[in-house]
């Protein structure tokens, strides 16, 4: 008899699994990473971002997971062709951005880039003055902000030192470049 019920309850378990598999996942249309689905979106296009495979659809990237696909977070540094639907375009230092669901993205050469939310000049509230954001390039292409605060006639770094006139860049990479 306690075979009999064991028996049944591994079927059970199967059956459920089974039914689990098939179900349609649309319901996770809207869910950012975590979700999966069984298909990709019929219009996809696959992306090559440091040697792992994503397949990319109007802002979503998909990474093989099992017997389907798991939403992820988009890499930086995907490259894709065509921007999602309802993107929205945003100037930060001169540099054009685009941004979708908190994803923004750089034109290139082959489309369009996911990087780094850019820094954003904004007041800081510890110091007094005006804040600047400086992007120091990295070896690998990316930047690193470093924010100075203006004040007493000069600029403060983050790491507490002082510049009597606007830094070069090149005086900011040596402490903070990559």
């Amino acid at each position: 008899m306690k075979k009999s019920i064991a028996t049944n309850s591994i079927w059970s378990v199967g059956a459920l699994v089974v039914v689990l598999m098939t179900v349609s996942t649309d319901a996770f249309a809207g869910v950012k990473s975590g979700a999966w689905t069984r298909r990709l979106p019929s219009r996809h296009e696959s992306v090559v971002v440091k040697g792992h495979k994503y397949y990319y659809n109007e802002g979503r990237f998909y990474k093989p997971w099992f017997f389907g696909f798991n939403i992820v977070i988009p890499p930086i540094g995907a490259t894709v062709t065509f921007l999602p639907v309802g993107h929205r375009a945003i100037v930060v230092g001169g540099i054009n951005y685009y941004s979708y669901d908190n994803v923004y993205y750089k034109r290139c050469p082959r489309g369009y880039i996911v990087v780094q939310e850019p820094a954003v000049v904004h007041p800081q509230q510890k110091y007094y003055g005006e804040t600047v954001i400086i992007n120091v390039p990295n070896s690998n292409g990316s930047f690193t902000p470093v924010a100075l605060v203006k004040q007493n006639g000069g600029y403060m770094g983050p790491q507490g030192e002082y510049y009597p006139v606007h830094p070069t860049v090149e005086q900011l990479k040596a402490l903070y470049g990559k």
